[in-house]
């Protein structure tokens, strides 16, 4: 097993997604959902299949800043675009907002104690979600907000709904909250609301694509040593909105990438002034600011697998291995790799090994 194996870790994958993104492990724990993987090249967080997940940060410091009445055009696209659904039982707010666009994203509502999770993916998935979601137990179906709705039970007081098709998105909502009385009665409290109430209930370290992410950026990148030809105007460019956290795993992530490709080349071009250079900047990488901060907020989070990555440089023993496959439901499927690249989000060097499982001898 990979020193990245992340059992259990992040969101349910689907073979039929496509994209790489890093999933940010978060402290607080998750309820645990069905994958059709058995495992994924990561430590505490993977390089999942679409979806980032997000929690509230402690504002202030590398993290401040970002958020506002004025909203970037980008993120008034996505609010148009996906269902724009809220919890409105009382004492229910959004708590966390991680990456979204117009097609994916993730809400999380909580009470206090209990939360309540909304996520949206691509309509072309719907049916797909369906046939895993039926191998978790016998489907009850209903209709909510106008749609057929299919809610499965996971077992100790944890149930998921999918709703129809809304648009170019359909809807999954997921909560442990006590019983399946108190879930319907949240569930059921789910309003659509206008663009301009759904982005107001986002939580404040939410960052707008535009100038406050580039502003966010610059700080976030203070402190930290940038590998040769680094441009950091870039990670402040694209429409997508995240959350101070994911935003912090493509900043480090981005750094980092480009040290370990710096290194690589410079082993190929015989330069060990260059090596050398890759393996100091990133054996310094546990003082980084923002890994630091990252480190406090989601202790044995995605910030260690920059440390591992570190300590193979140091080593001299880079891990080229591919994770466990991918398995799509005829069987074919792929593994990801090379493992540092999936550990660190570097999807300029993530291949695909594609693969077909053997069925056993006299099956069909």
């Amino acid at each position: 097993m990979s020193q990245f194996d992340a059992p259990g870790a992040g969101p349910a994958v689907l073979p039929e997604l496509e994209g790489l993104l890093v999933d940010a492990a978060r402290r607080r724990a998750r309820p645990r959902r069905r994958r059709l993987t058995r495992r994924r090249p990561l430590l505490a967080v993977a390089a999942a299949l679409v979806a980032l997940v997000a929690v509230g940060l402690i504002g202030g410091g590398v993290f401040s800043g970002g958020s506002g009445p004025s909203y970037a055009e980008a993120a008034i696209e996505v609010a148009e675009a996906n269902p724009r659904l809220l919890v409105t039982a009382p004492g229910w707010e959004v708590t966390d907002a991680g990456e979204f666009r117009v097609e994916e994203g993730e809400t999380v509502f909580a009470d206090g104690e209990r939360t309540f999770t909304l996520h949206w993916y691509p309509a072309r998935l719907y049916r797909s979600y369906l046939r895993d979601r039926a191998q978790v137990s016998a489907p009850r179906h209903s209709r909510l907000l106008g749609r057929a709705a299919t809610t499965v039970d996971y077992g100790r007081g944890e149930y998921a709904t999918m709703l129809a098709p809304i648009g170019r998105v359909f809807v999954e909502v997921r909560g442990r909250l006590g019983g399946r009385a108190a879930y319907q009665e949240v569930l059921h409290s789910l309003r659509r609301v206008d663009v301009d109430a759904w982005l107001a209930a986002m939580p404040a370290n939410v960052v707008h694509p535009g100038a406050a992410r580039a502003r966010a950026v610059g700080r976030m990148l203070r402190g930290i040593p940038l590998p040769p030809g680094f441009d950091p105007s870039r990670l402040g460019q694209g429409t997508a909105v995240l959350d101070h956290y994911a935003l912090g795993v493509r900043v480090a992530g981005a750094v980092s990438c480009g040290w370990v490709e710096s290194w690589l080349a410079a082993r190929r071009s015989g330069d060990p002034t260059a090596e050398r250079a890759a393996v100091a900047a990133m054996a310094g990488s546990h003082r980084w600011p923002l890994l630091l901060r990252m480190q406090e907020e989601a202790p044995g989070g995605w910030a260690l697998n920059v440390r591992h990555v570190a300590a193979q440089l140091r080593a001299g023993d880079l891990d080229q291995g591919f994770g466990q496959g991918i398995v799509r439901a005829d069987g074919s499927g792929y593994r990801l790799g090379p493992d540092w690249a999936t550990a660190l989000g570097c999807q300029g060097e993530i291949r695909r090994e594609p693969f077909e499982v053997q069925k056993p001898s006299g099956t069909g």
